[in-house]
């Protein structure tokens, strides 16, 4: 394996210098190279060869080569080969732990023509030739050992690259080529594609490795194979590149023993060898490795396995034996051998299919290179290859393969072969492609005559001399003049480029677009390419025409003259259509057939419109985020309901008809049209009285389509226009697409049913007016209410239905796509067969053996049509027929009747003729009909179908139970005598009752809910399951009929109970049934509700009352059925309440109650983490993005400030027109629909609605919200609060001394303010008489001293007499002086005498239990330990649980009289009783010994379960002291032994009453309120009040002047060169007016503005930032402004941001009052304006009148309200000049108003003019919440008053900030890293404008009620604006 060098040593030693590229050889190496080279290895290279190479590398120097020093010595690697990588035991080679060659790093080169990889290139230095001569080889060696290079030249290492039979490639990326170059340096060992020694060191990742492998084998640069590693343990598939001339095979271990046994294989006898010898051969190898080796795909595809006789082994012949051998026999044992799969396999098949997937598979003429010669001339050998391939000839490509020579030198001699004439050209189509083959000059008399026959042909194409004009070119189609058209010559974007090839697949195109041409004159491109498309597949193509090669075939018929093409662009409002078409070339831009195609594709172009803007995906996005559910929930609905009534045929058919015969014969043809006057339209009154006929005209004339009428009659014909004549059609022939076009309204409801929601809407309001029901389609622009396919289909099925009557004609000739594109005949003859005599029960065909009736029509007028529709649906419905002779379940299924077809005469002369009154088909269906019509059946004549009920379908066969089909056709409608019916197995007869439903009517939610509850609509918890349970228990238990006591009536008790004490208010009435029905159907019910109804009926509080007595007592005492209901109700209520507490022990234990937890642990135990209440609010305002947002917010801000001043004495109509007339339509409606969704403003209800379109957008019509209201009255400090401050604060001022008997809520604020600043002095002043209560006439002084005076005070209010209130208290809404009333205590004595009874309530409840002891004696009880703990009683019948304790006590006492007398006298006997021991579930008997015992150590064990709720409630002191402190009940029994009830109550009554007149009794009020202690309040002086006024008004007059500054704007010539003198004046440096100009140059590059905190994150400049911001907007350069965030706008982009108003004088708005009322106030009314204030505009631009300046001065309103007048006087609004530019528009009315630029906010009205009311409301709410929510941030606001703009909101907070009441603080977030510690904190800085609001939180100051009352005032006006 040796490159060859041409037999010359001088070009291998170069040759080895230039394949190690850029990078250069060292000497040593150079010499290791050479010896290889030229074959002395392994010995070294001879020193006298080494000299004659050093002195011809020296020679040769600088022309092929350069010598460079290198840095620094280059490492000496030894030699490698990579056939020893492969490891000899497994067989595969092995990647090297270090690269065992030289891997040089990758540096890329490619400067001044040369091209490389060199790492040293810039640091190596260049070595003259003349410095080397003085030293030999030898020496040389030794001196520069591995520092000295030879590099060879760029020409010599691209020879050294590059085959000798190609090119060197012009231009390759440098990485291409530093990668060729790594492979030549590799040689005959190759560079591996993937491991870590290959090209993957060169490239970044593997795919620029595959691209790079891909492209220099493409260019047959290299060789490759494929080539497996194993490294680190992995095997690895890669493959081996190499240089062409140093390709060397390295086989696997797989391959090698192929070879071997191929060999093997070939070389045996027998072409096989035994399995058994394979190990020995290979060598290698076991048994076990064999076997899985032969089992490999690479062995199975050549060799095989088979079984052979074993052949014995021959004998040795003796020489001494004279008989000859004996032939051996053959052996029956068999062998397994190996042998070829094909016994001819050639050597060099066995690596054929040995390719890479990316190699493609060619001919293998064409890829051998055994053709080419390497002493050949190549022009001569191109000629021989193609001589060869004689007339097929070859292509440039082919003969580049072929011969094995680049491509371009394979065009050069092309051509030079071509000039001298040996050879010729010919194209052909191949695919897509167009090829040139080339033939030699013996074949080119065939190629020239098949090039003539073509041209020829090409000539000869042409189309017919005239156009063929389709059938339907008389037909009339309406223009549509709102669709512009325009048309013409299509122009081809394609290169120039002349096409003189053409091919026979060209020629077969253009004859096919020729033959198109010539059946149909005008077709569209798209057609003409599918059919191209559909002949070539048909023709076995498999490519497909594209859109370029179509558009050259067109160029060039349009060049010949062939063909035109033309481009018809259609715009419709906003959607633009593109037709190109195809037509004859004598039909030119201005022919009668283009005009009528454009007319019909602008129809084709409306319909499709107008249907496509119905579709959801049209509408807007709020419109189809609401149809979108609807249309779902109405698509589930209608697939659960059952299958619709389908539309009666016949019904339809006789509308048409009627329809046909009008629009035909009876209407004339040359009607004009009447004109619309009050007398025609007063005649129409008298048949429709509904008809107005002033209001009528009205909106007929305001209409903008004039409707004609051409009828005096009102009804469905009135306003159908004349058909058009048909020239040459004879008469009664009409166009159905004309008659189709002419149908009314009114008519169409009759044919066609509307569905749809939305179509229904739209047509609601055209229905109900009695004359415009009855335009037409086109006149009401509802051509599109009902889906064009769907109308066309259902009139084809009626005119095939007409067809077939026998009553129209139609043509055979379709006229276009759609099937009712027909002529159409109405035949004037008609005839019926009176078929109701037909008697036998057949299915659809009468007898044909009887005889029938003829009956013969002919129509004159409209009233035979309706006499003969009137006889055909007579004899139809009575004729007896739809019965079937086999049973429904029969296997048999009747053949699918066949969809009926039109047929009709050949021509139109035929169609008087076929008009004789013959009726097509059978003629056996009913009257004489096709029996394919079923006209018998009634549901083809009626929308009304009748289900069966009781006594129908006498005459039906009986239908099954079973899972069979139900055929409709089984059940008659018509009542006919009974046929005997023969009873089947499992059939019922039909006069079965069917079971009546109980249930109400249910939709599919609740059936799907009664299956299987999937659909739960609500969450259900328990507690509700079970108190719908308890209903179904009381339900049953009562027994009442279903007719009086339904399920609904338990459902809505069930709700008000689970709303009122389960707190869950998001249950209906139906949930609940459907939720009952439910749990009864799943069985839920079975454990609870059984046992509850067997309690009920076992407890004597429920069968005292609710027995079998109870529902006959309840009709005696309610005579009527409504009352008897509704006492049944109330009682279901009480039973239901009683058993709820007796389940839940509501009422005889006490619940476990909350305790207070004392630590963190039973917190978080108890209690769970709730969220904020606003966590899921949103800010309902965003910034804007594009120029219709902001235009929408602001438009949204002007109608908030209007609402805002609804309530003003002045109208603003003009300011309110002005402003929306520069907004467009899509504007205003967006910013009423947020203001709508928002909850802004609401609609005022009245009685006469407008439509929705004429809602009104300000006015009357809308005002504030309630939600709105909310936000502002429902605050912790109420605007009254402030009015009664501020008074109360002035009257202190002045009187310095104020006494307090009841301060009101202002009063204490003011307190508390003052107190905290030092400026009072309280002192309290005590009555002169003070109620005291004496104890000492009290009976018994029993009991505590804080029990005895709430008795007191309780019989004071229970006894005091009921007078009304005399006097009104003094609170802080109360203005008037409350009228005392004297009163002297003196006069009132009460005795309260104690009751043992009275006592007895007192008692705790678990001393009650006593009483239930004494009630249970004798009885045995069981104690458990578990009910104790629940305080839960232990005897059976706890008088806890009665009605009244009490009665139960005294029942008690009474019969265990004796008892109690010897409890008194201490004469019980006692028993030793121990709680503890007997309390583990133990029953006892109680007795007369334990009963005290008993009954005292349960009290103890109960008190000391509720120890905790009492150390709560009484404190701890108190707690332990009645601990161990039982109840002495020999005193309380003995009291209540000794009370007698009579003689108590009447002491009581005389103790109790005063001894006074009435006159002088005393009110319980007067001692409560009148004598109270009152508080001295005293104000101590500190400052000068003068002084504080005065402040408190230039306050007020700065924060109102920065009101309006935050609102006005003016125009003006400034730039920041006008603001440079004030900085300069102002000391500011170069540095600070730099920052200045970059901050305004920043914000003027963003049309929208800036925000605010993107300012501060660019500028990072501190408090420098705002002041700058200041000083920019003080010189009126920029304005802040924003909706979300603050935001800043210069002002170049402040138009968008303001509107622009005017104001109005008292006196002109006098004169102009009129206009004011009469200014549009609505949003069509403004559209409508706007429309003709434009149009007044352009007629006085035509005038040219002269401009007039606009005057902008400022002057404030004076009558509006009285608090303008106070923004008046803080600040006159300045002179404003403004360019007069497009943007401006001033209000031009009858005087020269004053134009204001404003930016809207709620406190300023649309005169620009001061809202005062508006302005201290929102300041009183903001600051409100901010002293109720301490420390609350500024975007929790936002969430607070969602509906002001949080800009506005900061606002608030900025005024509030200037006034003292508050201040902001911004916490300064850290940022997360390593080192944070946990006890770093939040910084923190007081912040004005420019802060983040998330987090900057709020803290009110202590004296900020006080600043801001200082700031509102004494008000000035009376009524609020909300």
């Amino acid at each position: 394996m040796y490159a060859t060098s041409g037999g010359s040593w001088i070009n291998a030693i170069f040759d080895e210098v230039a394949l190690e590229g850029l990078e250069g050889v060292t000497l040593p190496e150079l010499w290791r190279l050479l010896a290889v080279r030229l074959e002395f290895a392994p010995s070294p290279l001879p020193d006298n060869l080494r000299d004659q190479v050093w002195a011809l590398l020296l020679r040769s120097c600088p022309e092929k080569l350069e010598f460079y020093e290198l840095p620094s010595p280059r490492p000496f690697m030894p030699p490698y080969d990579r056939s020893n990588d492969q490891d000899p035991e497994i067989g595969v080679a092995m990647v090297a732990e270090q690269c065992p060659y030289m891997l040089y790093r990758y540096a890329p080169v490619e400067e001044d023509n040369v091209m490389g990889n060199c790492e040293d290139y810039k640091t190596r230095k260049p070595v003259e030739a003349a410095q080397l001569r003085s030293l030999t080889a030898a020496q040389a060696t030794e001196h520069w050992d591995q520092r000295l290079v030879a590099v060879a030249s760029q020409e010599q290492r691209n020879m050294a690259l590059t085959p000798i039979n190609l090119l060197t490639p012009k231009e390759m990326p440098v990485q291409q080529y530093v990668c060729w170059e790594a492979i030549g340096r590799s040689r005959y060992n190759g560079l591996t594609t993937v491991g870590p020694w290959g090209l993957i060191n060169y490239c970044k990742d593997a795919s620029v490795v595959f691209y790079i492998k891909n492209k220099l084998l493409a260019l047959q640069l290299i060789a490759g194979q494929a080539y497996n590693e194993r490294h680190n343990g992995r095997f690895t598939n890669s493959s081996v590149l190499m240089l062409p001339r140093f390709f060397r095979i390295f086989k696997s271990h797989t391959q090698k023993s192929i070879d071997k046994l191929y060999m093997d294989i070939t070389q045996s006898s027998s072409h096989y060898i035994p399995l058994s010898e394979i190990p020995d051969r290979l060598g290698h190898l076991s048994r076990k490795q064999v076997k899985k080796l032969l089992l490999t795909h690479s062995i199975r595809k050549f060799f095989e396995t088979n079984h052979v006789t074993r052949v014995a082994p021959e004998s040795p012949i003796s020489s001494s034996s004279s008989k000859s051998p004996k032939e051996p026999k053959p052996s029956k044992r068999k062998q397994v051998v190996l042998q070829l799969r094909n016994p001819d396999l050639a050597y060099e098949e066995l690596y054929e299919n040995d390719q890479e997937a990316w190699e493609e598979k060619l001919e293998i003429e064409f890829l051998d290179h055994r053709h080419s010669f390497v002493d050949m001339p190549p022009e001569r050998e191109c000629h021989r290859a193609i001589a060869r391939f004689g007339k097929r000839g070859l292509t440039a490509n082919e003969l580049c393969l072929y011969a094995g020579i680049s491509m371009v030198a394979v065009r050069g001699f092309l051509k030079h072969l071509m000039k001298l004439g040996q050879i010729k050209d010919y194209s052909e189509q191949l695919g897509r492609m167009r090829i040139i083959r080339y033939v030699a000059s013996a074949q080119a008399p065939d190629v020239e005559m098949k090039k003539i026959e073509l041209k020829q042909t090409l000539l000869q194409l042409q189309c017919k001399d005239e156009p063929n004009i389709p059938a339907s070119s008389d037909v009339a189609i309406r223009d549509m003049t709102e669709i512009v058209a325009n048309i013409n010559p299509f122009s081809f974007n394609l290169k120039d480029v002349k096409l003189d090839r053409q091919t026979q697949r060209h020629l077969r195109r253009k004859e096919q677009i020729v033959k198109m041409i010539d059946e149909n004159c005008i077709v569209q491109l798209m057609n003409v390419s599918s059919s191209i498309k559909r002949e070539e597949r048909k023709a076995g193509y498999e490519d497909t025409l594209c859109r370029r090669s179509l558009f050259r075939l067109l160029r060039s018929m349009i060049d010949a003259e062939i063909v035109n093409v033309y481009e018809l662009t259609l715009q419709y409002e906003q959607r633009i259509r593109f037709y190109r078409l195809v037509t004859h070339p004598k039909i030119d831009s201005d022919h009668e057939l283009l005009k009528r195609e454009i007319l019909r594709l602008k129809s084709n172009f409306h319909l499709m419109t107008e249907e496509r803007l119905q579709r959801p995906s049209q509408l807007p996005a709020k419109e189809r985020k609401q149809l979108i559910p609807s249309k779902k929930l109405s698509a589930d609905r209608h697939k659960a309901q059952a299958a619709k009534t389908p539309a009666p045929k016949l019904l339809l058919a006789r509308t048409l008809h009627e329809f046909l015969y009008y629009v035909i014969y009876e209407m004339p043809r040359e009607q004009k049209p009447l004109p619309m006057t009050a007398d025609l339209v007063e005649q129409w009154q008298k048949v429709e009285p509904a008809l107005e006929t002033r209001q009528f005209l009205e909106e007929w004339h305001a209409d903008q389509t004039v409707v004609l009428p051409y009828n005096t009659e009102i009804s469905w014909r009135t306003f159908i226009p004349p058909l058009p004549c048909y020239v040459d059609k004879p008469s009664g022939w009409v166009y159905f697409m004309d008659a189709m076009d002419r149908m009314p309204l009114s008519l169409l409801l009759r044919i066609c049913r509307i569905e749809r929601e939305d179509s229904a809407e739209r047509l609601r309001l055209q229905l109900k007016h009695p004359i415009r029901q009855h335009y037409l389609l086109s006149q009401l622009n509802l051509e599109n209410i009902v889906s064009r396919s769907r109308l066309q289909k259902l009139y084809a099925r009626t005119l095939c239905l007409l067809n077939h009557m026998g009553l129209i004609q139609v043509s055979d000739l379709q006229l276009g796509r759609e099937s009712v594109q027909r002529w159409v005949y109405l035949n004037k003859r008609a005839r019926l067969l009176d078929t109701t005599a037909s008697s036998e029960h057949n299915y659809k065909k009468v007898s044909a053996d009887r005889t029938y009736m003829e009956l013969r029509f002919e129509f004159q007028n409209r009233d035979q049509i309706a006499q003969y529709w009137a006889k055909l649906q007579h004899i139809c419905v009575y004729t007896k027929l739809g019965f079937r002779k086999e049973l429904a379940d029969s296997k048999k299924t009747a053949a699918r009747l066949k969809p009926l077809s039109f047929f009709g005469p050949e021509n139109f002369d035929q169609a008087l003729e076929l008009d004789n009154g013959t009726v097509p088909g059978d003629q056996l269906g009913a009257a004489g009909l096709s029996s394919l019509l079923f006209a018998h059946q009634f549901r083809n004549w009626s929308w009304v179908q009748t289900k069966q009920g009781k006594g129908a379908g006498a005459g039906a066969l009986k239908t099954y139970s079973g899972n069979t089909r139900k055929l409709g056709a089984l059940t008659r409608i018509k009542v006919t005598p009974k046929m005997p019916i023969r009873r089947t197995a499992g059939g019922t007869a039909s006069s079965v009752k069917i079971p009546r439903r109980k249930c109400g009517p249910r939709d599919d939610i609740d059936r799907d809910a009664m299956r299987n509850m999937r659909t739960l609509r609500v969450h259900w918890l328990p507690e509700e399951d079970r108190v719908l349970k308890m209903g179904r228990a009381v339900y049953l238990f009562f027994d009442a009929p279903v007719l009086s006591f339904a399920l609904n009536n338990v459902g809505l008790v069930c709700r008000d109970v689970i709303r009122r004490y389960l707190g869950i208010c998001n249950k209906t009435t139906q949930a609940c049934v459907r939720r009952l029905q439910f749990l009864m159907r799943m069985k839920r019910d079975a454990p609870d509700v059984p046992s509850w109804i067997y309690l009920m009926q076992t407890q004597p509080q429920f069968n005292s009352i609710y027995n079998d007595r109870f529902m006959s007592s309840l009709k005696r005492e309610y005579p009527t059925k409504t009352e008897q209901n509704e006492a049944l109700l109330v009682h279901f209520v009480l039973v239901l309440s009683k058993l709820h507490q007796m389940i839940s022990n509501s009422h005889g234990t006490v619940r476990n109650q909350f305790i207070l937890p004392d630590t963190v642990d039973e917190y978080r135990s108890q209690l769970r983490e709730s969220t904020r209440l606003n966590d899921d609010q949103q800010v309902l305002y965003s910034n804007p993005s594009t120029e219709t947002e902001l235009q929408a917010a602001i438009a949204h801000g002007v109608l908030h400030s209007q609402v805002c001043c609804a309530k003003d004495k002045t109208l603003f109509n003009l300011q309110t027109f002005e402003i929306y007339k520069h907004f467009s339509e899509e504007v205003l409606n967006a910013a009423f629909s947020k203001a709508r969704a928002d909850s802004l403003l609401v609609a005022v209800k009245r009685r006469n609605i407008q439509a929705v379109s004429n809602r009104q957008i300000s006015g009357p019509a809308h005002v504030l919200s309630s939600k709105y209201k909310y936000r502002l009255t429902y605050v912790k400090l109420a605007h009254t609060v402030f009015d009664s401050y501020f008074l109360f604060e002035q009257k202190l001022n002045l009187d310095k001394e104020q006494h307090l008997p009841s301060p009101h809520f202002a009063q204490l604020l003011l307190l508390g303010e003052w107190l905290a600043k030092g400026k009072l002095r309280l002192s309290l002043h005590l009555p002169a008489n003070i109620l005291t209560v004496d104890t000492t006439s009290m009976s018994r002084p029993n009991g505590s001293s804080t029990d005895r005076i709430l008795d007191h005070y309780s019989c004071i209010l229970d006894n005091a007499p009921q007078t009304e209130y005399s006097k009104r208290l003094e609170s802080e809404c109360s203005s008037r002086q409350a009228s005392r009333v004297r009163f002297h205590p003196a006069n009132l004595s009460y005795r309260i005498q104690a009751c043992a009874y009275i006592q007895l309530s007192k008692l705790p409840l678990r001393v009650m239990h006593f009483f239930c002891g004494l009630d249970a004696l004798g009885e045995s009880i069981t104690l458990v330990s578990a009910r104790l703990e629940q305080l839960d009683c232990p005897f059976p019948n706890c008088i806890m649980r009665s009605g009244n304790y009490l009665n139960a006590v005294e029942r008690i006492v009474h019969e265990q009289r004796p008892l109690l007398k010897q409890l008194v006298a201490d004469a019980l006997p006692q028993s030793q009783f121990q709680l503890e021991v007997n309390s583990a579930d133990t029953t006892l008997t109680v007795s007369v010994s334990n009963i005290l015992a008993l009954t005292q150590q349960l009290e103890a064990y109960w008190r000391q379960i509720q120890q905790p709720l009492e150390c709560k409630d009484l404190g701890k002191l108190l707690a332990e002291k009645t601990l161990h402190k039982l109840t002495d009940w020999r005193a309380l029994c003995s009291e209540l032994i000794d009370y007698e009830a009579h003689i108590w109550e009447a002491e009581r009554s005389q103790e109790f009453e005063p001894a006074m007149n009435k006159e002088e009794r005393a009110r319980v009020q007067d001692v409560f309120v009148v004598h109270l202690p009152a508080i001295g309040m005293h104000a101590v002086q500190q400052e000068d009040h003068q002084q504080a006024k005065q402040d408190a008004d230039d306050m007020r007059t700065a924060v109102l002047a920065k009101v309006l500054k935050a609102t006005y704007w003016r125009y003006t010539e400034n730039t920041f060169a006008t603001l440079l003198p004030t900085l300069k004046k102002r000391r500011y440096d170069a540095n600070a007016i730099r920052h200045m100009e970059d901050i305004l140059n920043y914000i003027e590059r963003l049309p929208l503005g800036v925000p605010a905190m993107e300012l501060r994150t660019s500028f990072p400049l501190g408090d420098f930032l705002l002041e700058a911001l200041h000083a920019l907007a003080d010189h009126d350069l920029i304005k802040r402004v924003g909706v979300a965030s603050y935001m800043y706008v210069h002002k170049r982009h402040i138009r968008n941001w303001v509107v622009h108003t005017f104001h109005i004088k008292r006196l002109e708005r006098e004169r102009v009052q009129t206009q004011v009322s009469a200014a549009p106030a609505t949003l069509q009314a403004v559209i409508g304006q706007k429309r003709k204030e434009e149009a007044l505009q352009e007629r006085e631009t035509e005038q040219a009148h002269p401009s007039k300046k606009i005057k902008l001065a400022e002057q404030n309103s004076s009558d509006s309200e009285s608090d303008e007048a106070g923004a008046e006087s803080v600040a006159k609004r300045p002179k404003r000049s403004i360019k007069k530019e497009p943007f401006v528009n001033a209000v031009r009315n009858e005087a020269s108003h004053d134009a204001i630029v404003m930016r809207p906010q709620p406190w300023i009205r649309l005169n620009a003019s001061l809202n005062r009311r508006v302005l201290d409301r929102w300041l009183g709410a903001v600051l409100s919440e901010c002293i109720s929510r301490i420390g609350c941030t500024v975007h929790s606001l936002f969430l607070r008053f969602p509906y002001l703009v949080p800009v506005d909101v900061m606002f608030l907070l900025e005024l509030l900030t200037d006034l003292g009441c508050l201040h902001l603080m911004e916490l300064q977030t850290h940022k997360v890293h390593v080192e944070t510690t946990q006890d770093e904190q939040c910084g923190e800085q007081i912040v004005t404008e420019l802060y983040e609001p998330t987090l900057t939180y709020i803290i009110a100051h202590g004296d900020a009620i006080g600043r801001l009352t200082s700031f509102i005032g004494r008000k000035k006006y009376s009524t609020e604006f909300i």
